[in-house]
């Protein structure tokens, strides 16, 4: 049972131990749900926030936390197996060097059955994003390989799903800072295959390096990848906008050819285009100006201008993971199959 989110007076506490004051206590947190009742056997502290938690089954759940129970270590300044040296309520503190905005869903996701369902249930992006990294630093299969489908719902692997969004992460488009934290996130769990996504979306804003929260957390080579994609992008939707050719067989060609030059023209000046998407252009959404041309030359020219939007569109995708420094999708989508099935 929880217990009230006030910390008890000190008339009426237990031994708190040596290391941790009285007005140390009063600047810490109890977490709602997160605090169990007085026999649980360890407390977790992530920053200011605490968490009383049933110590066998956080080492069931967990290799790490087990071997962290069993075989105790000193602290050092990056590490979270320590001798506890702190005590609450009887149980000992043991402190995390994670941030408490990723501990909090990961420890919710393994008490709290219903908390951390499998897609498309729905769940925070930053959540997952949490649960992630943590079911990866702390052994937690299950919760890692959930985690990764979540976001397998937002970055996908297959050209066919691009651009969908359905997923319950309230991820509605590309939002660079949600992609900045994913992108550094997938690449120390080393979910590789998320990254042409993730990265793609990043480059569809213009933007200046190193002008966001997230981007100081980026592998310096990923940052790279991102500054250079919203060039790429912009030259993709150039791609996109010339796969209008003329038909060995069109009826008309005079015609054809002046309606194409039109669109064209009205495209206005590339270098004046910010934001790029080209995975999205003249793609799923109903667009007048190309659906009219479309409408207006002759029917093969119509025909072959969709083949080659499609064929061009499969090339960019094909394309991507090279763009971002990455193997091929035939390689990445190995380490997905290995990563969630096993070798």
């Amino acid at each position: 049972m929880a217990l009230p989110h006030s910390l008890p007076s000190p008339t009426n506490s237990t031994n708190f131990g040596t290391s941790l004051t009285m007005q140390g206590i009063q600047n810490l947190t109890r977490t709602d749900g997160l605090w169990f009742s007085i026999d649980a056997h360890v407390v977790l502290r992530a920053e200011d926030q605490i968490f009383r938690v049933p110590r066998s089954i956080l080492a069931a759940r967990s290799s790490v936390f087990q071997a962290m129970f069993e075989f105790p270590r000193p602290a050092t300044d990056t590490d979270t197996t320590m001798e506890p040296d702190e005590m609450m309520d009887g149980s000992p503190v043991i402190r995390l060097h994670d941030s408490a905005v990723d501990v909090e869903p990961f420890l919710r996701a393994i008490f709290d059955s219903s908390y951390f369902m499998p897609p498309p249930s729905k769940i925070s992006f930053r959540a997952v994003l949490g649960v992630l990294r943590l079911s990866h630093k702390y052994d937690v299969d299950y919760l890692h390989k959930r985690a990764l489908l979540h976001l397998e719902t937002v970055y996908v692997v297959d050209i066919r799903d691009e651009g969908i969004n359905d997923n319950g992460l309230g991820y509605t488009g590309a939002d660079m800072d949600w992609d900045l934290a994913a992108i550094a996130i997938l690449r120390e769990v080393g979910a590789s295959w998320l990254l042409p996504a993730a990265c793609y979306n990043v480059g569809t804003f213009w933007f200046r390096p190193g002008g966001r929260s997230g981007w100081a957390a980026l592998p310096s080579e990923l940052a790279q990848v991102c500054a250079r994609l919203p060039a790429v992008h912009k030259d993709n939707t150039e791609r996109l906008y010339h796969a209008v050719t003329r038909s060995s067989s069109c009826v008309s060609a005079d015609k054809c050819d002046l309606l194409k030059f039109r669109f064209l023209k009205a495209r206005g000046d590339p270098e004046d285009w910010i934001n790029q998407d080209p995975l999205q252009l003249f793609y799923g959404d109903f667009d007048p100006e190309r659906d009219q041309l479309l409408d207006a030359i002759c029917h093969t020219c119509s025909d072959e201008a969709e083949e080659q939007h499609t064929a061009t569109r499969a090339r960019i995708w094909a394309e991507l993971p090279d763009k971002c420094g990455l193997e091929h999708w035939n390689a990445l989508k190995e380490q997905r199959r290995v990563a969630l099935e096993g070798r």
